[in-house]
């Protein structure tokens, strides 16, 4: 006679807990990787897209340090009609500039003969013979400007120089261009060229390595892409778009969209890639031109914290999984409430929702399984923690200088702002300081660029010790220094914080342990007196840096 096996409550209760066990352990899992991944891959491609953002408004930047440059320039060259003395100055801007590869002084007349040009010869600077001088008139540059107003500026597409002599290496540039206005004539144009890649090496030496850094014109012509033989195909004859390799740009370069996110491969490999794609305004705005910014990193950089998660939260739902199976063999109603905290703890985890406390205290396998839930909850929330912490350092890089831990030009743009608008409500002005150093080109090639570095780390701390506390240092750009001093009562309170800033460089910086002298040109505005606006403002004190470099006597 066979004997029937018997199903008691307990073994029945068991079996049954064991399989909900088992299936709330794998829901809460897959519900929980599964959300913490979208969350995660969508911040991190919003991280990127911010990245790119930061990106074109620091070119946008770029371009208008160079727009500047250009006008000031011009605006010389309007009242100087001594041209060595304008050949002095574009000198001593090539000198300022390493991008900087020519500028020159276009005449209105004799077919746009040049009267002054400088030309960057490896280190050199050269002066070109009359002789060597030529004429320009056919050239966009010379025509379009001509036909701007004073202080407008023309920008130039990028393009491969081929203006030079025959034998000359074809590089790619883009130019900028002012109107030289005297007596209410135009009397010529001074056209400053840029050295396309030395110009942007700039931005793309500030990237991770891990990063690509893809522009294009506003036909989407490679101007940069990771492969070299991608770029300037127009000048082969040959039209590269970014739009035939990412199709979602061509929103961009139509002007319907003024940004793209992406994932697919990458160009020339196998790696899967995240793609962000900004639109960048270029050049005058009635002219609505515009260029394109892309990064771009490996997809596998995107999702590897997501991986190294979702691999947790799978190792520990094995755990839980077979502490769940053992515990049911021998559940009983004792540990049938203490399971119920478990089920809602797993149900309000995933949705960032608080719940009750956990049995940890118990010491049978209710108490294990708590504790095991706890351990993995700590471990996502770490996790977290790590990816929020990522994501402030990016969000820190985005507003200050890398290499000095000062604000960077957008901050300061904002606290600017913010100062202006103070100072409109309560009467007390303000005063920009703009400090830029002397000869740090020198420095920079007889130390070495690691060396230069350590040169602008120390005059950082220099000028912040020198400033009052209350005062906003920023570096906007190379060996560029700028000091916001609010509530600054008259013109001579802002001079004694020169003054006491033209001191700290009295003392020579510690470089490696060996003292290095070095001095800066201190230029000096105040607001209101000087500009209503801060980009007037920033600019009156550039120029007032400028004049105190020309004289060559004072430095504020």
């Amino acid at each position: 006679m066979k004997t029937r096996m018997k199903w008691g409550i307990a073994l029945r209760l068991g079996i049954l807990l064991a399989s909900f066990s088992v299936f709330a352990a794998v829901l809460a899992g897959y519900y929980t990787f599964d959300s913490s991944r979208t969350r995660l891959q969508g911040r991190a491609e919003q991280a990127l897209l911010a990245t790119t953002q930061v990106l074109s408004r620091h070119m946008q930047a770029g371009f208008g340090t160079v727009a500047r440059d250009t006008a000031f320039l011009a605006s010389v060259a309007a009242i100087e009609q001594d041209r060595n003395v304008l050949a002095d100055m574009f000198r001593a801007s090539l000198v300022a500039h390493p991008s900087y590869q020519q500028i020159r002084f276009i005449g209105a007349q004799d077919y746009g003969l040049e009267l002054v040009r400088i030309d960057r010869t490896g280190d050199a600077w050269l002066r070109a013979s009359e002789g060597e001088l030529q004429e320009k008139a056919h050239f966009p540059f010379v025509f379009e400007t001509l036909a701007l107003g004073p202080g407008e500026v023309y920008v130039s597409e990028f393009g491969i120089n081929h203006e030079g002599a025959p034998d000359a290496e074809a590089l790619p540039v883009f130019s900028m261009a002012s109107p030289v206005v005297r007596g209410g004539q135009v009397r010529g144009v001074v056209v400053v060229r840029v050295a396309a890649h030395q110009f942007l090496r700039n931005f793309n030496d500030a990237l991770p390595a891990s990063y690509s850094f893809f522009l294009s014109n506003r036909w989407g012509d490679f101007l940069v892409h990771p492969d070299a033989t991608q770029t300037f195909g127009f000048d082969r004859g040959q039209r590269i778009l970014i739009q035939d390799a990412f199709g979602p740009v061509g929103a961009l370069i139509e002007g319907r969209e003024e940004q793209a996110v992406l994932s697919q491969q990458g160009p020339g490999d196998d790696e899967a890639r995240v793609f962000s794609f900004v639109r960048m305004p270029f050049g005058r705005p009635q002219e609505g031109r515009s260029m394109v910014v892309g990064l771009s990193q490996p997809l596998a950089a995107v999702q590897g914290e997501v991986v190294s998660l979702g691999r947790s939260i799978f190792k520990i739902l094995l755990v839980l999984s077979a502490v769940g199976v053992l515990l049911a063999a021998w559940v009983s109603r004792v540990v049938t409430q203490p399971l119920k905290a478990m089920v809602r703890a797993t149900q309000a985890f995933p949705q960032g929702r608080p719940h009750g406390v956990l049995p940890v205290q118990r010491e049978d396998e209710v108490g294990e399984l708590a504790r095991s839930f706890q351990d993995m909850e700590q471990q996502i929330s770490r996790q977290m923690t790590e990816l929020n912490a990522s994501r402030d350092a990016m969000a820190h890089l985005a507003h200050h200088d890398a290499l000095t831990g000062l604000p960077n030009r957008r901050m300061f743009e904002q606290r600017l702002a913010q100062a202006l608008e103070l100072s409109r409500r309560s009467g007390r002005d303000c005063a920009l300081l703009f400090v830029d150093l002397d000869d740090f080109k020198a420095v920079n090639d007889a130390r070495g660029h690691a060396a230069g570095d350590r040169v602008l780390q120390a005059v950082a701390r220099t000028v912040v010790g020198a400033v009052r506390q209350a005062d906003t240092v920023a570096r906007l750009a190379g060996d560029e220094f700028i000091v916001l001093c609010e509530n600054v009562d008259c013109e001579d309170a802002a001079l004694q914080i020169a003054a006491k800033l033209e001191l700290a460089f009295e003392s020579p910086l510690q470089i490696d342990g060996q003292p290095l002298a070095l001095r800066a040109s201190i230029g000096v505005s105040l607001f209101p007196r000087d500009a209503q606006d801060a980009h007037t403002l920033l600019a009156s004190a550039d120029a007032a840096m400028y004049r105190v470099k020309q004289s060559r006597r004072r430095r504020v």
